[in-house]
């Protein structure tokens, strides 16, 4: 089996300079935390910033867990030490995965039976959790030499803001940590590719506010396999673009707002096979000030320690959001908000969303100062709201819903009158907690007289 090693973050001061490709010499500091090893080869385990706190703040106290970049072909086999800790019992997740971990003193082995999107939790705790992200290695890599390509090769590079023009790749190379971040408005044909990482550790959160990944007026981007660490702000944000694909991206955030990816007044955008943790909504559909159509998510894993895993709104000021997708989603913790939620809080027409085979592993939403909410759906006024008109929602559909685990949420389901009502949604196929639902007698509901006649459960 072939086995590679991917370095993480470090934690030195950014000098905010144009991409050079230097790399610094400075070696990272190794995760006290746990080792780790791939076919036997140790591979490097790093921390990285994560909020245990579940009530916003704009500094939230931050404390680490291990995350380890590797990349192997095929079946892997795994061994994590956890420095002395006597391990009683480990959850490898997700749990579809089906891997149970042997457990010997401290270590814990198993075999994943593919690259994968890895969490490992130990004694019954979400702290300390190790996240693995495991891929396929790269066979696709560009010329480090072409004119056309920003290479960053093994290393630390303080790159500062990278701006790469219309048809140039930007290539994160196994091993390359990059502080800093990706910027462009009205490119063609850029790529952001590699198994390399950015860390946005060394920008503070209110001074800086840099988004790691922001592309503007963009078409036929890709952006795919790199790893995001610490964000000081959003983490990936498209803004009136078109023809975009992300794929394989994983995002660890900590910090105020460091919402995952963020889909704003965009059209034909597909989401896939993204892990994405954040301390704000991890995948999130907006119409600032232009419509929004035609997006994906799917086969995504989520952690949500704040707000919602999977959004649209509450910032709806375009005339129509519709046809958006989130579909294979499966979301290891909620602690906060709604998993799924349409927020209209503006005047636009939000409709054919739909919602598919999304597993909630563990429901503890309403911590902090959350709302115990499986799924709610909104045209009321927010803080966010900038029109004096609300909008309408119209055929959303919840399919193939299951919570495994956790505690009892609810349904919310609440128009601002007649003329700015929600109409027209379906649930189908839910079992929470065990339970198959037939009946809306099984749920706790919250509904109030404004909403349409047309909300029902249909159990196929």
């Amino acid at each position: 089996m072939m086995l590679r090693v991917l370095a993480p973050l470090l934690f030195l001061p950014l000098l905010f300079a144009l991409a050079t490709g230097a790399a610094c010499a400075a070696p990272p500091e190794r995760s006290a935390a746990c080792e780790v090893t791939v076919h036997g080869a140790s591979v490097p385990v790093y921390d990285t910033a994560v909020t245990h706190y579940h009530t916003f703040t704009s500094r939230p106290m931050s404390e680490t867990t291990p995350v380890a970049l590797a990349t192997a072909k095929g079946s892997a086999e795994i061994a994590v030490r956890f420095a002395g800790v006597p391990l009683e019992s480990v959850t490898v997740r997700p749990l579809a995965l089906g891997i149970t971990a042997q457990i010997a003193g401290d270590t814990a082995r198993f075999t994943a039976a593919a690259p994968a999107q890895i969490t490992l939790e130990y004694n019954g705790q979400v702290k300390g959790a190790l996240h693995l992200f495991l891929t396929e290695p790269d066979t696709d890599k560009p010329d480090a030499e072409a004119a056309d390509v920003l290479y960053f090769g093994p290393g630390v590079h303080e790159a500062g803001i990278i701006i790469p023009k219309s048809g140039q790749t930007v290539y994160l190379d196994e091993g390359a940590i990059v502080r800093g971040a990706i910027h462009a408005e009205g490119v063609e044909g850029v790529r952001v590719a590699g198994h390399g990482l950015i860390d946005g550790s060394a920008f503070d959160r209110w001074k800086d506010a840099l988004v790691p990944i922001d592309f503007r007026h963009a078409s036929g981007v890709t952006i795919e396999g790199i790893t995001i660490l610490n964000p000081a702000a959003w983490t990936l944000n498209l803004y009136q673009s078109r023809d975009i694909i992300i794929s394989g991206v994983n995002i660890i955030g900590a910090r105020a707002n460091s919402d995952g990816i963020t889909i704003q007044s965009c059209e034909n955008v597909a989401v896939s096979g993204c892990f994405v943790r954040g301390w704000d909504d991890n995948l999130v559909v907006k119409g600032y000030d232009a419509d929004a159509r035609d997006i994906i998510f799917e086969n995504c894993v989520l952690w949500t320690d704040l707000a919602q895993s999977c959004e649209v709104g509450y910032e709806t000021r375009a005339d129509v959001i519709e046809r958006i997708t989130f579909r294979n989603i499966t979301v290891l913790h909620n602690f906060h908000k709604p998993v799924m939620s349409v927020h209209n809080s503006d005047s636009a027409l939000v409709r054919d969303v739909l919602f598919q085979n999304i597993t909630v592993e563990d429901a503890q939403m309403g911590q902090g100062d959350g709302t115990n909410l499986l799924v709610e759906l909104t045209t009321t006024k927010s803080q966010w709201s900038k029109t004096k008109r609300r909008g309408n929602i119209r055929g959303v559909m919840f399919d193939a819903i299951s919570v495994l685990g956790g505690k009892e949420s609810s349904i919310r389901i609440f128009s601002q009158g007649k003329d700015a009502n929600i109409d027209d949604v379906t649930f189908r196929n839910l079992t929470i907690l065990g339970e198959r639902i037939t009946d809306f007698s099984q749920l706790r509901m919250n509904i109030n007289r404004h909403n349409g006649s047309n909300i029902v459960l249909k159990a196929d």
